[in-house]
This record gives structure tokens, C-alpha cells and sequence, in this order.
């Protein structure tokens, strides 16, 4: 009687493993590999999304994110669209019992359009990929960066500054400019580009520029969340780029899971578990649509930039070693934000902590020559009164990128807001230190009514 109920309570025994036979069903040859696992078509595709839905689901509840709106992210390339049509189905599933309310309030699509710098973009591609999904479609230029927004008229004009060989006396100095009234949006934006003169410092600024411009979008619809299609390899790839540029600090901001880095909304990343190779079969298999998406890099060779390096590197080496993504992208996962970076206040140009000492570590990394370095010249700081230092609120990785940028060159509109915040932080918190110094001979030290007590 024992042995019966006993017998009665233990799981069902798996399904033994069929050779040459579907993982899942067992009955159907298989039609793909992955790191050593064979599905068939039918199997594939329902264990991507069932792996798409834990992964989002896990996301909320490790974050806490309250039913709100969400923004998917459509770039219109493979992943972002994979990843559109992974949520709009997620939206419109069939629920019972404790999952009959959907995950989110509502799914808006927001897309940044870079035919000003990228002719041949396939826009209209992708305004198709969007209405297909059903969902309300949101379109922003990449020229609107410089648009005046509400109290923003001035713009951020680097000036000539006494650059070091070493960085030993480097100073990054700005000022506030009009913009003119015959250049357009479009001019600015390529004047932008222009004053850049490495690939690496372009593709930086187009990922600032893009993520800027998405996240104030977010807000202007009023959405909680933004959902970004960051596969795992594009992961690995980034936690490379990102260690190269000197990010490490911001590393778990930029490219972990979950980032509730920026104010009023948070990131996530629901594609960190797909690779390259399962999303191009997934969208082939299911007929979703992608765009081809043009960078600075594009058609270039391997050491155009870093970002290009750093996906070749990965890419060749995975080839060879499958479980190489897996293992970067598990090594992210388990790295956190230091206390250091979420206190630090933003960086004028990308957003990210800005380290206190990022000038001095900079300087004792730069190697340079003593005699270039003796003959130095004097600081700008006394020649331009209408000048402003921003070396203080530039990160290591903006400090690189400014160092050859052309002077004269104009930043988007949100380095003025940045640094506007940047300078409101620091007035208050002087005026905390000034009070607390006009009061610090009236408060009472707890030390030594402790020492009293015993």
C-alpha cells in the first residue's frame, strides 16, 4: 500500500533520448544544432519562445517592475525583430487562471530613423516590419538630437584647449553657443560626425546619440520600460568594446540584463539568451522580416574600429569554441554595480558614472614623451573667460574620445542638460557641506556620548 502511494507521488521517468532524433519530440529528424543540441523546426521555434517569456518574466520579477507600458526597441535588424514579433505574441497569448493578466499595460514600437547619416537605410523596410506587428509605431530622426526642447536654447561648442601628449594637463573646455539659424538639424548632426576623426569615436557617438534619443522618447510616451534586442553574441561582443573603451566601471549599466541606470525608465534585455545563429532561424522559420542596418564599419576591415575588432575577435573564436558567448555573457551576469558608480554623477556626453579621478588614472595610463610634456603650454582656463571646464564631468572613455575630437565642434542638445544637472548637483551639495560647517559646532558627536555611556 506503501510502495503504491509512494510510486504514485514520484515524477513521470523522462523520455529517454533517440539518436539522430529531435530533442524535444523524439520523433522527428532534426533540422538544426545548437551547441550541440538538435531540434526540429517545430520544436525549435516553440522553445524559443517559451525561453523569450522566461527570460522577460525573470526580468520583471528580478527587477520588481510593476504592470507599466513598455517600448520595444526596433532598430530593424534580426534580433530587434525577433524580438518584436517574441512580444507582440506574448501580448496576444491565450491566458488561464493566475496568468490571465497580460505582463505590461501596453507595447508601444519606437524607431530611430539614420537615413541622415545612412542613405541607404531600408526606413521604409522597416515602418513595414513595425505595422506588421499590430502595435503603435513611434518614429524619431537621428537629426532631432539637436531640436530645442523646453527652456534648452544653447548648445555645447568645444574650444581650443591645452591638450598634453601624456593627458598629464589635458583640459576639455566648452561653451555655450546659439545655433545658428540657417543650419539645420541634418547640418548639425553631420558637422557632429565630421569633427570626429576616427571610426571608433563615430560608432561611440551613434550609440550615445541613439540611446539618448530612445530614452527620451520612452518618456515622452510614458513608458516604464524599454526592451532592447541584445542577443548574446551582440553581448559578448559589447562586454569586449566596452573593456577596450575603458568602461568597465559602467560595464554592468551598458550591458547587463537590467539597468535601472537611467531616470523614470528601465532597460532590459529579454534576447541575452539567443545567439546570431538562432535568431537568423527563428525569423526564417516564422517569416519574420529584418532590415539591413548600415554602420560606419560596415564593408570595412577588421580593425576599422574597435567595435569591429571586438566582433570578429568573438565571432572567430566561438566558431571554434561554442560555448564562448555563453561563458562572457554568464561572467556579466554575475558582475554588479559598484556603490562608487551609482553615487557619480552622470557624464556630460554619454550619460554614464563619470569617475572623480578619470583625468588622473587617464594621465598615469598615457604614455608620452618627457620632452613633448616639459614644453607644454599654459591652460586655456585664463584666456576664454566665456569658457567652461568639463574635464571633472567627462568619463575616461568621453575624455579618449574628446582628445582628438576637431575644436569647434558641437554636441547634441542633452550635453547642455547633462551638464546643467551636473552643476545643480554640485551647487547642492556645497550648500549641504556650507550648512553643515555653519551647524558643526552645535551638533553632538555620537562617539562621544558612547564613550561616556561606558
Amino acid at each position: 500500500m506503501c510502495d503504491a502511494s509512494i510510486n504514485d507521488a514520484l515524477p513521470p521517468p523522462r523520455r529517454k533520448l533517440v539518436p539522430g532524433m529531435c530533442i524535444k519530440c523524439k520523433v522527428t529528424k532534426p533540422s538544426i544544432s545548437i551547441r550541440r543540441t538538435l531540434y526540429c523546426k517545430d520544436c525549435f521555434v516553440k522553445a524559443s519562445i517559451v525561453k523569450f517569456r522566461a527570460a522577460l518574466t525573470k526580468s520583471r520579477k528580478r527587477i520588481e517592475l510593476p504592470q507599466t507600458k513598455v517600448m520595444v526597441a526596433l532598430s530593424g535588424g534580426a534580433a530587434s525583430s525577433a524580438m518584436l514579433k517574441l512580444t507582440a505574441d506574448f501580448m496576444n497569448m491565450e491566458r488561464k487562471g493566475t496568468d490571465a493578466e497580460p505582463p505590461f499595460t501596453g507595447v508601444v514600437v519606437g524607431h530611430v530613423d539614420e537615413s541622415c547619416l545612412f542613405p541607404g537605410s531600408q526606413e521604409d523596410e522597416i515602418c513595414t516590419i513595425a505595422a506588421e506587428s499590430g502595435l503603435p509605431y513611434f518614429k524619431v530622426a537621428l537629426e532631432d538630437v539637436f531640436a530645442p526642447g523646453e527652456g534648452q536654447l544653447a548648445l555645447l561648442e568645444l574650444v581650443k584647449a591645452s591638450i598634453a601628449p601624456g593627458a598629464a594637463l589635458d583640459q576639455f573646455c566648452a561653451r555655450l553657443v546659439e545655433p545658428a539659424q540657417t543650419d539645420s538639424h541634418a547640418d548639425q548632426l553631420k558637422a557632429l560626425f565630421a569633427g570626429l576623426t576616427s571610426a571608433t569615436d563615430k560608432e561611440d557617438m551613434l550609440e550615445i546619440v541613439k540611446t539618448a534619443l530612445i530614452m527620451r522618447l520612452a518618456r515622452n510616451l510614458e513608458c516604464g520600460a524599454v526592451l532592447l534586442g541584445d542577443s548574446a553574441t551582440r553581448t559578448a561582443v559589447k562586454v569586449m568594446a566596452l573593456t577596450g573603451h575603458g568602461r568597465g566601471l559602467s560595464l554592468p549599466l551598458e550591458a547587463g540584463t537590467e539597468s535601472q541606470w537611467f531616470h523614470g525608465v528601465v532597460v532590459v534585455r529579454p534576447m541575452r539568451d539567443f545567439v546570431v545563429k538562432e535568431i537568423a532561424f527563428f525569423n526564417r522559420w516564422t517569416r519574420q522580416r529584418a532590415a539591413f542596418v548600415p554602420t560606419f564599419t560596415t564593408g570595412g576591415p577588421r580593425r576599422a574600429s574597435i567595435g569591429r575588432l571586438a566582433e570578429a575577435f568573438i565571432v572567430e573564436l566561438d566558431r571554434d569554441f561554442p560555448s564562448t558567448v555563453p561563458t562572457v555573457c554568464r561572467t556579466l551576469q554575475k558582475l554588479e554595480p559598484r556603490a562608487e558608480a551609482l553615487a557619480a554623477r552622470p557624464c556630460v556626453v554619454c550619460g554614464m558614472p563619470a569617475e572623480p579621478d578619470a583625468h588622473a588614472w587617464r594621465s598615469r595610463l598615457t604614455i608620452s614623451n618627457a620632452q613633448d610634456t616639459e614644453q607644454l603650454p599654459v591652460p586655456v582656463e585664463a584666456s576664454a573667460a566665456d569658457s567652461l571646464d568639463i574635464t571633472s564631468c567627462l568619463c575616461y572613455s568621453c575624455q579618449n574620445m574628446l582628445h582628438h575630437t576637431t575644436p569647434g565642434t558641437v554636441l547634441p542638445r542633452f550635453c547642455t542638460t547633462q551638464l546643467q544637472n551636473a552643476e545643480d548637483s554640485t551647487a547642492s551639495a556645497n550648500n549641504h557641506n556650507d550648512l553643515r560647517a555653519k551647524i558643526e559646532e552645535f551638533l553632538i558627536d555620537d562617539s562621544d556620548g558612547s564613550d561616556n555611556e561606558h
